[in-house]
């Protein structure tokens, strides 16, 4: 594993959101990148200095001030990663705020964040402690994190004040217009401030077993992003997914992670297991999850699951717990 830069690293998922951005907005651009697209999955990190030179290389091909929030407003789910699916599923901003706070090493691991309550207002809060990855970068940071928080509420709201550590650009404007409040620079922290009425705003549409079942795999992903342990990057996470799809295949995981069939098989058998044996893994883990919740019926669950049938469910836990699903959530509700 490669040792991590002082700035600290970002994951695929998100360096993905600037190849996106290019072939949508630029695609004779995108042409000419000479950086590979990485490939997508929280394990899969990009230190700090590969993306400062990526965003400057953009700059440099675009000479547009106002790239990074650009960059920033064509943010989706799917560039937060596992994070970004664990906020979406929260019942409101307070809960998706807190999973920022809990996962945040997930995504985007440089300055640490830390959260202060003011009078009336939350305070997100960025220091300097890890050093300064510069106007691009810290402009995109803050500009996915606003533009990701209007995608989860139905009705935006736009912070109080936004102040970055960096030096003022040439296009201040700009900010005030994206951020639709007045933006400072030069501050001794970069700083987002909202309401803390935010906190209580409803999320479009908030689902509380996939919520359990994503935080669960986050839980153990950040394991794994500190002990560096996931030998195929993003398979996990990828193989998730493509349960909660209903698309449990082995060409569907290795399409996520843009790699052939043959390619990801072999790479399984090199680590002395099987796309079967996986798949049963993770579904038994997630069914484990739906249990204890005790929001579905075992029908449910197996549906959820994309087993055939309930009867095909009930046998697969068997085999990999030694127990029914009816009695593991016996046993797990005494």
């Amino acid at each position: 594993m490669n040792q991590h830069s002082n700035l600290g690293h970002i994951s695929a998922s998100y360096v993905n959101l600037l190849f996106d951005w290019l072939v949508s907005a630029h695609p004779e651009v995108a042409t000419r990148m000479p950086f590979a697209r990485p490939v997508a999955g929280e394990l899969n990190r990009i230190e700090i200095p590969q993306w400062q030179a990526m965003l400057d290389w953009t700059y440099q091909a675009l000479e547009d001030a106002a790239m990074p929030l650009k960059i920033a407003a064509h943010v989706r789910p799917a560039n937060m990663g596992l994070l970004g699916y664990v906020a979406s599923c929260c019942t409101n901003l307070g809960e998706a705020f807190a999973r920022l706070q809990q996962f945040e090493n997930l995504v985007y691991s440089v300055n640490a964040l830390n959260v202060a309550f003011q009078g009336d207002e939350i305070i997100l809060r960025w220091g300097a402690e890890r050093g300064r990855p510069g106007h691009w970068v810290d402009s995109v940071a803050i500009g996915v994190l606003v533009a990701f928080t209007q995608h989860l509420i139905a009705t935006p709201v736009y912070p109080r004040r936004v102040q970055f550590i960096n030096p003022m650009p040439e296009n201040p404007s700009d900010f005030d217009a994206f951020f639709q409040c007045k933006v400072g620079f030069a501050g001794d922290y970069t700083e987002v401030v909202w309401p803390v009425s935010l906190l209580e705003m409803p999320l479009k549409s908030p689902d509380h077993v996939m919520r359990s079942m994503l935080d669960q795999q986050a839980q153990l992903l950040l394991k794994q992003v500190k002990n560096g342990e996931e030998s195929i990057p993003g398979f996990q996470k990828a193989l998730q997914e493509s349960v909660g799809a209903g698309l449990p295949s082995l060409s569907e995981v290795a399409r996520r992670l843009c790699v052939s069939t043959r390619t990801l098989q072999r790479r399984l058998q090199e680590q002395g297991t099987s796309f079967r044996d996986e798949l049963e893994q993770v579904r038994v883990e997630m069914a484990k999850n739906c249990l204890q919740a005790g929001d579905l019926s075992l029908a449910d669950i197996a549906n959820l699951l994309a087993y055939n049938d309930q009867s095909a469910f009930t046998h697969a836990f068997k085999r990999v717990t030694g127990v029914s699903p009816a009695k593991y959530q016996r046993t797990k509700r005494q």
